[in-house]
């Protein structure tokens, strides 16, 4: 099943067993290998077939600068424009306070996995890293099923919700344009407006996918 249909069908149960729903989970260590992020069952309401143009796309980073701090202290994690470009590979670890760690870029120069979670504001529920533990809520891995049949694929969300909205974005300090996502949980419409999307938003799940 594909497209809105299956947007609108599709409800989300917890996957239990934390870093094990991943494929190269090692229990003796209780981590896994790298893996990634890429959208899924992205939908584009406003094209006639209903399509999107970054449905299979990978993951990237975005980094937050503040005026007059030195380094890279935090950041998002977004959906890339081109599929061809470098991915933030991601693992999980049982010892980690979150189910997702990113390899993204940490101080002046450098990388490291930096623990993912979702911003605790309801209308900009971004996954980023580097915020304290207050201001987040913990990223959750779900299966799929529609009519109680279990779909294929793992995927994240919060609160039982593993729907998303997705916007392109450009800026001056980035590489490229890049889909930020934010998670449309409860209170997720704009506090002003009453949207339920933005202008420019889709509609997308976020799947756990393999190099």
């Amino acid at each position: 099943m594909l497209g809105s249909a299956y947007a609108s069908s599709a409800q989300p149960v917890v996957a239990e067993g934390g870093c094990a729903n991943i494929n190269s989970y090692y229990p003796e260590t209780g981590s896994t290998g790298q893996f990634m992020l890429v959208a899924s069952g992205c939908v584009n309401a406003t094209a006639l077939d209903q399509a999107c143009s970054i449905e299979g796309f990978g993951d990237t980073s975005v980094v937050f600068r503040t005026a007059g701090e030195t380094g890279i202290h935090e950041g998002y994690i977004a959906i890339g424009s081109r599929n061809d470009e470098a991915k933030n590979p991601l693992v999980c670890d049982d010892n980690s306070p979150s189910i997702l760690n990113g390899l993204v870029e940490t101080g002046v120069s450098g990388y490291s996995y930096q623990p993912l979670n979702i911003t605790s504001i309801p209308y900009s529920a971004y996954l980023m890293w580097g915020l304290p533990a207050e201001a987040t809520i913990p990223a959750q891995f779900y299966h799929h099923y529609v009519d109680g049949v279990p779909q294929d694929g793992l995927f994240i969300g919060a609160n039982n919700v593993t729907t998303w909205a997705i916007k392109e974005y450009s800026d001056s300090g980035s590489k490229l344009p890049y889909w930020l996502f934010r998670l449309l949980g409860p209170d997720s419409a704009d506090p002003v407006t009453g949207a339920a999307l933005e202008e420019g938003e889709l509609k997308t799940f976020i799947k756990v996918a393999y190099f």
